[in-house]
């Protein structure tokens, strides 16, 4: 595994994870709405250079970019809602041999980090059912696939976050198992957006 020595994740000039250059270049796709889900937000588009951030995050131990991203989605969060008290946050979990492998999940640190600069809670709502990764399959296969279990209950607000949305299928099948005990996501949140 290739490890992140230091620098942009993108144009590999020296200083932070991700310099202020690559992260303007990055331009968020508008919201959109997808079915059964309501109003998706990303912080960019899954290409160029913000499919190099999510690759750096997921596949090359780019830990140190769970800060910097966080603060971008809770900036995103406060343009797109109000605030909300008692509000939880929870991730779409990745498969544990995925976990295992990385050593960690990238939502799940997302999500973390995102909750402690809203003032919110995070909490661990999902289960993935087993089945095979999401990556590189196409829409139909993605609908069948996508299986999670709601784990807990919340009383609070909840906003869901994933790294990434492609058909929205994962989104979808999450947000149904956390309506179906009663904790519907008030927003979703993605780092990236496939155009």
């Amino acid at each position: 595994m290739e490890l992140l020595r230091g620098g942009c994740v993108v144009c590999r000039g020296p200083g932070r994870a991700l310099c202020d250059g690559c992260r303007r270049r990055t331009v968020p796709p508008p919201s959109t709405r997808m079915r059964q889900l309501g109003t998706l937000h990303a912080l960019f588009a899954y290409e160029g250079h913000g499919a190099r951030i999510v690759q750096a995050l997921k596949y090359r131990d780019g830990r140190r970019l769970v800060g910097p991203l966080a603060d971008e989605l809770a900036l995103r969060w406060a343009e797109v809602a109000p605030a909300a008290p008692g509000l939880v946050v929870t991730w779409v979990p990745t498969s544990g041999h995925r976990r295992r492998d990385r050593g960690f999940d990238q939502s799940e640190l997302l999500a973390r980090a995102l909750a402690r600069r809203l003032g919110a809670t995070a909490a661990a709502l999902l289960r993935r059912r087993p089945g095979p990764a999401q990556t590189g399959l196409g829409r139909a296969a993605r609908e069948a696939s996508a299986g999670y279990r709601a784990t807990a209950r919340t009383g609070g607000p909840v906003v869901l976050l994933d790294d990434v949305c492609t058909t929205g299928s994962t989104l979808r099948a999450a947000s149904a198992a956390l309506a179906a005990v009663g904790s519907a996501p008030i927003g979703h949140l993605v780092l990236a957006r496939t155009p």
